[in-house]
């Protein structure tokens, strides 16, 4: 008997030994297979420790099924030795449960479950881990080509980084980081695991670039790409190229080829002849067409514009059938109309021209298609058509920060606001340094009322650049909008004031920005003196709304009448030359109220908000929605204006029942019955 529970002793131990090596290897075999396939799509960390915790939890049960497997002996046969057959009736029912067949199937069901979760992952996240994006694409950044010729030709080097940047672009399975956060590192020394790490990259593509002119003869562009791996700063590549200027073309599609290769992306022919083709023939034409990148990417001041016209229009004069030219100048005209410095028809309609040139002549021009989208975005408020054409041009070409941008604003406009605030973060995934996708990610966040998302938006807009002014603005605006709190407003708006000294912290186009002045008083003397010394326009109609306002605070009625009248003036002119704008009939609503008009106030208040309805416009909607609730206030019909309220606070928007505590225009209502349930529910 005692040799007999020896035996089976030992045939356990052997039994659970010979499992656990088998069990160990194979677990190891799948680890192994799941690193390499996590580094091969970019998998995220978790989906490798989630593979551990199954096997781990797959241990037990090897175990339990070994133990149980080996210690039973065929079953006895009825009738003989009856306590014994108790004892393997209970063992039997182990065995049931513990087999090699419920181990297996258990193992392939948990292990299926894992795969479907990453399959999952892989189809609907948007995010990006360091080194790697949610599609699996290896992600490059070009950094600022360095000008090594005359000063007077930094431009051309920034444009031919950016041509460079484009064509990589166009590579399949490769993600290219957007110009503005690659420009973040001209002129500076940064290591380059540090830039892996701040955009997310695992290569980093760098340059010279020298444009040699030649008394006689013609001038030549000597470029020196070199292509290095983050991880360990290995140079993966690098040559040296020198060529007429017409052979810069050339150049740009062998540099996307070489890098293609050692980044080992597989190109069809029909991607290699891609790279091939050259935007003009005409290199005068070539180099117009990059000065006016350089004024257009500069900024969006008129005069930048302005310059960026006259370059891109001589590029077309040196060539006729410059696709791209048009494409970029129609970008123009409709950024012109869009910020107010132009807005005609005539403008809009250059616009519509230059871009339908372009598809014309290139009907798959990415840039074409990105132009018409912005044209019925910008100049007819077509959303449908603006996405139907944003859809085309990523079929034909690679997302970049600005087309993804322009989606997330048409579908705010549309008020499809998860769908905005999901392609602003594909955006800075794109471009992670532009401060321009936070600020847009923060004021969405901020009137989806998600606070907390939209403070880490803001703070790191103003991390990267501590003295723009608007995005502290806006963080001001959240300040009153989440928790009433007057004094970090003032504090934030403070800090760009003495950061930069710009008078236009009291002053701006934005009625959310410039009405917060009046909510953090009450030093609204010095308000007035700042006002006054800013460059904002001193003859426009916001800036004298605001100075009425600022004297109806101080109680010096006389001197609101004057700049109310002051507005009207303006206002009237404006609302002749283009009836169809909503923000002149509700800024001149609000000269009517401030001069006692109350049948005009509520006249062109109504107008406001009929030519540019919520329904129309998510966005700006609400803004004419508030001045007619104002108007209202302004006019003494309180309950009007509480009804316009209770609608504001239903739909997103920057209107809280905070800012409602603490905005000073609402004060009339303070002892409605109606107005105190509003802002008090709990009560």
């Amino acid at each position: 008997m005692a040799g007999t529970e020896d035996l089976l002793g030992t045939i356990r131990r052997t039994r659970l030994i010979r499992v656990l090596l088998v069990y160990l290897g194979a677990s190891f075999a799948v680890l192994e297979a799941v690193d390499l396939l996590s580094g091969k799509i970019a998998l995220p960390d978790w989906v490798f420790y989630g593979a551990i915790v199954l096997l781990l939890i797959g241990l037990p049960i090897i175990v339990a099924t070994a133990l149980v497997q080996g210690g039973a002996s065929k079953p006895v046969e009825s009738g003989r030795e009856p306590a014994r057959n108790a004892t393997v009736r209970s063992v039997g029912g182990a065995r049931g449960l513990f087999t090699w067949r419920n181990a297996l199937s258990g193992g392939v069901i948990a292990f299926a479950l894992w795969g479907i979760v990453v399959t999952a992952w892989l189809l609907t996240s948007e995010g990006v881990g360091a080194g790697g994006s949610s599609s699996g694409r290896k992600m490059l950044v070009v950094l600022p080509f360095e000008n090594l010729g005359s000063a007077e030709d930094e431009y051309f080097a920034d444009g031919i980084t950016e041509e460079i940047t484009s064509t990589l672009a166009e590579l399949p399975g490769l993600g290219v980081i957007s110009r503005n956060s690659a420009m973040v590192y001209k002129d500076r020394r940064v290591p380059t695991q540090q830039i892996g790490e701040e955009l997310s990259v695992d290569y980093v593509l760098e340059g010279t670039v020298r444009w040699e002119r030649e008394p006689t003869g013609e001038s030549r562009v000597r470029i020196t790409p070199q292509l290095i791996r983050v991880s360990d700063d290995t140079h993966l590549w690098t040559e040296r190229y020198s060529a007429v200027l017409a052979g810069v073309f050339q150049i740009q599609a062998d540099v996307a080829g070489q890098v293609a290769d050692a980044l080992e992306i597989t190109l069809l022919d029909a991607e290699r002849e891609a790279l091939e083709v050259k935007p003009t023939e005409n290199t005068d034409a070539y180099v117009y067409y990059l000065r006016g990148n350089e004024y257009f990417f500069g900024g969006r001041q008129a005069n930048n514009l302005q310059l960026a016209v006259r370059m891109f229009e001589a590029a077309i004069e040196a060539d006729p059938d410059f696709a791209l030219a048009y494409a970029h100048l129609s970008r123009v005209h409709e950024s012109m109309y869009w910020w107010f410095y132009d807005r005609t028809d005539q403008r809009l309609e250059e616009a519509r021209r230059a871009a339908e040139r372009a598809l014309e002549l290139e009907p798959d021009l990415r840039e074409g298609h990105v132009a018409i989208a912005y044209y019925y975005y910008h100049g007819l408020l077509d959303y449908a058509r603006a996405l139907a054409s944003f859809s085309k041009a990523r079929e034909v070409g690679p997302d970049d920060f600005e087309l993804l941008a322009g989606i997330a604003a048409v579908h705010r406009r549309r008020g499809q606001w998860a769908e905005a605030a999901a392609n602003y973060e594909r955006a800075i995934e794109l471009d992670p340094l532009n401060g321009l996708g936070s600020s847009e990610l923060g004021i969405t966040s901020l009137r989806m009322r998600e606070y907390e998302k939209a403070a880490r938006s803001f703070d790191r807009r103003i991390s990267m650049a501590p003295d723009v002014f608007e995005a502290r603005w806006w963080r001001a605006v959240l300040h009153i909008a989440a928790e009433g709190d007057r004094e970090s407003a003032l504090k934030t708006l403070e800090e760009v004031w003495s950061l930069s000294g710009r008078p236009e912290l009291y002053a701006s186009n934005e009625p959310w920005l410039w009405s917060i002045h009046r909510i953090i008083g009450p030093d609204y003397e010095s308000a007035l003196e700042r006002l006054s010394a800013g460059t904002f326009g001193t003859d426009t109609a916001s800036y004298f709304l605001t100075r009425a306002e600022l004297y109806e605070l101080l109680g010096e009625r006389d001197g609101a009448r004057a700049y109310y009248d002051s507005a009207r003036v303006v206002l009237e002119r404006l609302t002749t030359a283009r009836p169809d704008e909503a923000r002149f009939h509700s800024e001149l609503g609000v000269a009517y109220a401030g001069l006692g008009r109350s049948e005009d106030a509520i006249r062109e208040g109504q107008e406001a908000v009929e030519i540019l309805p919520t329904s129309k416009d998510a966005y700006d909607g609400t803004d004419w929605l508030l001045y007619l609730a104002r108007i209202y206030v302004m006019v003494g019909d309180y309950d009007a204006a509480i009804d316009g309220i209770e609608h504001l606070l239903s739909v997103p928007g920057v209107l809280s029942r905070e800012w409602l505590h603490v905005d000073p225009i609402w004060d009339p209502l303070r002892d409605h019955p109606r107005f105190q349930r509003l802002v008090r529910p709990e009560d």
